[in-house]
């Protein structure tokens, strides 16, 4: 398991999120399950990823980003 945790500059629906996320054609190489968390503008993402083979950051920060850009392209993302 991996946990991943962004504050968001803007509230972003979680819906719009995942609608967003799913759409992301990179994704669909990723075998990674991804339970995502709203509270306000704070995201918790966990990944369920094998041990042996993590999802690299760099990697899922970019992805993410990218589909929170998707929904409101004015919003920045912070990790924590």
């Amino acid at each position: 398991m991996q946990r991943f945790i962004a504050e968001l500059s803007n509230t972003i629906k979680q819906v719009d999120f995942e609608n967003a996320w799913r759409a992301d054609e990179s994704l669909k190489v990723a075998l990674a399950d991804v339970k995502f968390s709203f509270d306000g503008r704070r995201v918790s993402a966990l990944v369920d990823s094998d041990v042996s083979a993590p999802w690299p950051s760099i990697s899922f920060h970019r992805i993410f980003s990218a589909a929170i850009r998707q929904v409101d392209s004015a919003c920045n993302v912070r990790w924590l």
